[in-house]
């Protein structure tokens, strides 16, 4: 069942680095956006770990492909509570993202408002065509035709989110330590990026686990080819935004490269799309494919994010950025890591983005090839610069993560 897989996303890996904001919070004293911070993480973690308890129990009783005439009066009515309970516990994380970032910044609470209402609205207009859905049919009606797009953007949406949190968490270190755990006066965008991607990854996850109800199947494919992946390119745009500020703040004089990088990135991504041709067999119908191929396109598409590398290299970057802006000078060292942090988190999301639009292709296997490989030459090499790092300047590390 989707909605047992959305609360498992928001247990394990959405409020795991959401708490991490509670590290640095516990050496200063407590302001009004720390206590609103903390009583919204507390809220939030009550309702995803209760639904998901629940959640399991339904699932065990029904197989995941049932339908909805396989379950009976009593637990659809737990099913509909359990939708309730995602859309209480999708708005407690994006009240908690706003409260963390408002700890940093009392503004960025003014900066989260009009998207918060803008998915407020939505939520409201997906309620009302749920209690008007005459029909009584669900999400399955969605994943009889699209079960792997929203199981794609799912996934995305929820690693993105995780990234993002993460680097909340990270940005709130350097931030504390240049305010003496007071509340800071200064705006940075990074910081802004990151809580817009929070918020509109949290939403999409959202939406690819209960999806509107519309009647008619052509605006379901709608919703589905043209919404929801556009609202995913959104997310990994902030995201990357958020990435890029940061990174530039920081390694100054790699710009140039992260430019150039960006360049090729872009070259590579049209060529692949646009030069490509559709494969001769899932012309026909490119929805249905062989266990085997589904298997490698999740390999593919998922990447490296299911280790938690770019998680904590987003969150190492963010904390980097606002420990350089409260004053700490970096070596070269330090800004060479940071460059290709940034580097590796940029070839990543371009790399999801890339397999969607070239998947069925001609030029898909070599897309998969050609971009794990770099992915994998980028994280050796980031990885090799920590160590020599923490052997050569072992104090700029501790300084990063340290509030005192």
């Amino acid at each position: 069942m989707q909605l047992g897989q959305y609360f498992k996303k928001s247990a394990s890996g959405i409020i795991l680095p959401m708490l991490f904001g509670f590290l640095p919070l516990t050496l200063c004293n407590g302001t009004k956006a720390a206590i609103a911070f903390s009583v919204f993480a507390v809220l939030s973690v009550v309702l995803t770990i209760v639904p998901l308890l629940f959640a399991g129990k339904i699932q065990q009783q029904h197989s995941d492909d049932a339908t909805n005439d396989d379950v009976d009066a009593p637990d659809r009515r737990r099913i509909e509570l359990l939708c309730f309970a995602a859309y209480a516990s999708n708005i407690s994380l994006m009240i908690t993202a706003a409260c963390l970032a408002a700890v940093i910044n009392k503004w960025y609470w003014a900066l989260a408002s009009p998207l918060l209402l803008i998915v407020a609205m939505l939520f409201s207009i997906f309620l009302y065509c749920g209690l008007l859905n005459k029909l009584d049919w669900g999400a399955q009606q969605y994943y009889d035709k699209h079960k792997d797009d929203l199981k794609f953007f799912f996934d995305l949406s929820s690693d993105v989110t995780q990234t993002a949190f993460a680097g909340l968490s990270g940005s709130l270190l350097g931030n504390l330590k240049k305010a003496r755990c007071l509340q800071d006066t200064s705006f940075g965008t990074a910081e802004g990026f990151t809580l817009y991607a929070v918020i509109v990854g949290l939403f999409l996850m959202f939406v690819c686990t209960i999806p509107p109800a519309i009647e008619f199947p052509s605006k379901r494919d709608k919703a589905v080819t043209v919404f929801l992946k556009w609202t995913a390119y959104l997310t990994l745009a902030l995201v990357n935004l958020a990435g890029l500020f940061a990174a530039a703040t920081v390694v100054q004089t790699f710009v140039v490269f992260a430019v150039v990088l960006i360049g090729v990135m872009g070259a590579f991504w049209f060529y692949k799309v646009y030069s490509s041709k559709p494969r001769s067999g899932n012309v026909a119908n490119p929805h249905r494919q062989p266990d085997a191929t589904r298997a490698r396109h999740a390999a593919g598409e998922r990447s490296l994010l299911w280790l938690g590398i770019h998680t904590l290299m987003f969150g190492t970057l963010m904390a980097s950025y606002s420990v350089f802006l409260s004053g700490q000078h970096f070596s070269g060292l330090y800004k060479a890591g940071v460059f290709f942090v940034f580097a590796v988190l940029l070839t990543n999301f371009c790399r999801m983005i890339l397999v969607l639009e070239v998947r069925n292709k001609e030029s898909e296997a070599s897309v998969v090839l050609v971009t794990g490989l770099a992915i994998i030459f980028l994280v050796l090499i980031a990885v090799l610069l920590l160590v020599t790092l923490t052997m050569l300047h072992p104090n700029e590390l501790r300084n990063t993560f340290s509030v005192a």
